[in-house]
């Protein structure tokens, strides 16, 4: 038999629970992305663009050399072929937030997964707040090689912790009271 002081209980903990989880906001989904391949630096389109609607959205083949896939808060470049070396300012990726409003599309940290031989994260650079590129001058790349992009998520007006804990400590003292009733 299921008690008063149970439901309460566990009615307690819901609400505990839907005030101390953080938020999830949403990046790329329904947001538009336009994919650029600069060569041999960044004022020289070689190709593209091609805009992408994310996350679902995808390119095969860009640029003969990349396959490109959105997640909600990931961009995944799979190379299509081997790669030569080529020694100019800058040769790879152009990834424009469209419409400016994708919240931290700067917030860009590479992927543990990522296995492009010699890629770092000093290759991942942003500009502005709308803007990421991905440079892979002067590297060899194996076709199957990914480079994986990670957002970060909003950290912009989020509650301290300690806000977080002293509303869900109020809302637990209310719901008590109001269960007491």
């Amino acid at each position: 038999m299921l008690r008063l002081q149970d439901v309460r209980g566990f009615l307690i903990l819901v609400a505990a629970g839907a005030v101390l989880s953080p938020a999830r906001a949403s990046l790329l989904t329904g947001q538009t992305i336009r994919v650029t391949y600069l060569f041999p630096n960044t004022s020289t389109i070689f190709a593209g663009p091609a805009d992408v609607v994310g996350p679902a959205g995808s390119l095969s083949n860009f640029a003969n050399f990349v396959n490109l896939s959105f997640s909600d808060t990931n961009i995944l470049i799979t190379t299509t072929r081997n790669a030569q070396v080529n020694n100019v300012a800058f040769d790879g990726l152009e990834f424009l937030d469209v419409n400016g409003n994708i919240p931290n599309f700067t917030n860009v940290t590479l992927d543990a997964a990522t296995n492009y031989a010699g890629f770092t994260s000093s290759r991942v650079t942003t500009s502005g707040t709308n803007t990421i590129f991905v440079n892979v001058e002067n590297l060899a790349g194996l076709s199957g090689q990914i480079i994986s992009l990670d957002m970060g998520p909003v950290t912009t007006g989020a509650p301290e912790p300690a806000s977080l804990v002293l509303a869900g400590a109020a809302l637990c003292g209310i719901l008590s009271k109001l269960l007491r009733r």
